[in-house]
């Protein structure tokens, strides 16, 4: 009688990224998970830190007198369900014990466990990229998100921009668009790309600045903006985050030694890392993204980020007009007449129905 064989169940991944293939390790799984529990009493030992960025399944947290390596405690008091823990978090460790030396010290490890998470006050998210319906939290606790792009290679995508506004407004973010590379732009564009961000500068209010990081040209003026504040720098692949980075640390703080320290003994490169400056404050300094989905956002909330249309939204025939296909829309009409940028009314239709963009070319 032949044997029977088992067909392998397809590459099923779980919510915390954990494959599983069959029910018992589904369920052992689930025994293994951290457990979030509330209230928790600190240990004695525990120390507070920073994390600054992760490693592999791990996290480095930076404290007072040392930066640890640190694993998530079985059992770990946090008042947040979506992503436990993310750079900027502030945290409790307790470091892990060694030996004792031979005055009868004892002996630390460069090791602790996370067991509790403090509440956060700001964050900037995602929604997770992939096909899981989950909230990714890129970054914690931060004042600032600088939006960078760049005047070429890559051209700036203005959706981009809007969907990272929005996510910076949902987060209690104070948003910095930066334009690197301005060196690379031929004279008679030069006015052209300013003009093309004025609804962000003059109608929105929010900083814009021309900068390049190759002929340091903006960089006072970007720092002027970043002493004494966290900030995160966002923005797709290729655009320069690091080159700005390393002139803002003035090549004491270099992005690649600093992540070869946190990455040593580990395989991964695509992780967010926090650096202080030595004007007072830090950065974030956070890998490209090629997809960018707001997470957490009703269709009848999207016109209310969108502020420079609250002026015209009274004048609409309708008050439920979601201006798009209504009769005497008051918005559409400022967008036929010049009033309104027709490129922020287009991102706005692509948010709403859904079809945000997201994936950048």
């Amino acid at each position: 009688m032949p044997k029977k064989h088992i067909n392998a169940q397809p590459d099923l991944v779980d919510d915390d990224g954990v494959r599983l293939f069959f029910k018992p390790v589904q369920k052992k799984a689930e025994k293994t998970r951290t457990k979030i529990k509330r209230s928790k009493s600190l240990d004695n030992n525990a120390v507070s830190g920073i994390v600054v960025s992760p490693a592999g399944p791990k996290w480095w947290v930076k404290g007072l007198d040392a930066s640890l390596l640190c694993t998530v405690s079985g059992t770990v008091d946090c008042s947040h369900t979506s992503t436990m823990v993310a750079v900027g978090d502030r945290v409790w460790v307790v470091p892990l014990v060694e030996d004792e030396g031979a005055d009868g010290e004892v002996v630390h490890q460069n090791e602790a466990m996370i067991v509790k998470v403090e509440p956060r006050s700001t964050l900037l998210s995602r929604k997770a990229a992939g096909k899981q319906d989950k909230e990714q939290v890129l970054v914690a606790n931060v004042n600032q998100l600088c939006v960078v792009v760049s005047t070429v290679m890559p051209t700036y995508n203005k959706r981009l921009i809007d969907r990272y506004l929005i996510a910076a407004d949902k987060g209690d973010l104070r948003p910095i668009i930066v334009v690197n590379k301005t060196d690379l732009l031929a004279d008679e564009f030069q006015q052209d790309v300013i003009d093309d961000f004025d609804v962000y500068a003059n109608k929105l209010g929010i900083p814009v600045l021309m900068v390049s990081a190759a002929k340091n040209t903006g960089i006072e003026e970007l720092e002027a903006h970043l002493t004494g504040a966290e900030t995160l720098f966002s923005g797709p692949s290729g655009v320069g985050k690091s080159s700005l980075i390393n002139r803002l640390t003035k090549s004491n703080l270099r992005i690649g030694d600093i992540s070869e320290y946190y990455e040593k003994g580990t395989h991964t490169t695509t992780g967010a890392l926090r650096i202080e400056l030595p004007c007072g404050g830090a950065i974030v300094d956070s890998p490209g993204l090629r997809e960018f989905a707001i997470w957490d956002l009703d269709p009848q909330e999207v016109q209310f980020y969108f502020e420079e249309f609250i002026p015209y939204t009274t004048k609409c025939r309708f008050t439920s007009c979601t201006h798009t296909h209504e009769p005497d829309c008051a918005v559409k009409e400022a967008v036929d007449n010049g009033e309104l940028d027709v490129e922020r009314y287009l991102s706005y239709m692509y948010i709403l129905h859904g079809n945000a963009d997201e994936h950048e070319r």
